[in-house]
């Protein structure tokens, strides 16, 4: 796939993205799975999210903080609510990204809605820096750039949800211990980190040349990224970089030909009606 334009024209600095699974606009569980590729210049000012966000690490490292930072191979799970930044400096990197709405239920903005609610804005302002700075029409002088697309397109101010942890969660892979999955000789996987609130899960998978994990089917909604390693899946091809989405209730078998890693996300839907009014 090429690389595509920035779906975070809001912020500040070079980013494209490649759009890997969208979700379904309006809902509460819509969600945004893309790879990203982040200049060094890119900025974003301290912000939150109404939403949960997963971040991989594939090359270099992402600033989410003064003195805290996401590297390579590691994951970074930002809970809704939960303040991090400014992200600004470091190194080029290529990271791999699930934005998804959250327990709240306050749905998270497409990209179609995140680029209207930007031109809407441009006719009463300007962005720099992550933020809109107003000059003329109604609202706050300055605001941050995303909170003020949410108010243009929803009608009303961002109501954040209380923040359940106290700063962004990073990962560390390699201090997990792999296990083996019962009745699958040569498929291992590490659980690394479940989060009950959002029924969020995180783990890598491995699987040796000739053997087959299998993904039973379950009520989540999940995602895999292949990060090494040839095979099939479902009667498909795949390689590093490869991405497969299993919805709910559906199954899986993957083959490896040749030593393979498996990243993987697994979302449990969001109790009650799936009803988000947008304007």
């Amino acid at each position: 796939m090429p690389w595509g334009g920035s779906l975070t024209a809001h912020r500040a600095g070079h980013m494209s993205h490649k759009v890997l699974f969208e979700g379904e606009e309006g809902s509460p569980d819509n969600y945004l799975y893309v790879l990203a590729n982040e200049g060094s210049d890119y900025y974003s000012p301290r912000h939150r999210h109404a939403w949960d966000q997963v971040r991989l690490c594939l090359e270099g490292s992402v600033p989410i903080g003064r003195d805290l930072k996401v590297g390579a191979g590691e994951v970074g799970y930002f809970p809704e609510g939960v303040h991090y930044g400014p992200q600004e400096g470091g190194p080029d990197r290529i990271v791999l990204l699930l934005q998804i709405g959250g327990a709240s239920g306050l749905g998270y903005l497409s990209p179609a809605q995140l680029e209207e609610g930007r031109r809407r804005l441009l006719e009463e302002g300007v962005f720099e820096q992550g933020v809109f700075r107003r000059r003329s029409g109604e609202g706050k002088r300055n605001e941050d750039a995303y909170e003020a697309i949410w108010r243009v397109m929803t009608g009303h101010p961002l109501a954040y949800p209380t923040a359940r942890y106290r700063s962004p969660i990073v990962i560390r892979p390699d201090g997990f211990l792999w296990h083996e999955r019962a009745g699958e000789p040569g498929a291992r996987h590490k659980l690394l980190g479940t989060f009950a609130e959002r029924g969020l899960s995180l783990e890598l998978a491995a699987i040796d040349a000739g053997s087959t994990y299998t993904a039973r089917a379950c009520s989540a909604l999940r995602f895999f990224f292949v990060r090494a390693g040839e095979g099939e899946c479902g009667g498909e091809p795949f390689e590093p970089s490869t991405a497969f989405r299993l919805v709910c209730g559906e199954a899986m078998s993957i083959r490896a030909n040749t030593p393979t890693e498996l990243f993987a996300i697994s979302v449990s839907p969001l109790p009650g009606p799936a009803v988000v009014s947008l304007t």
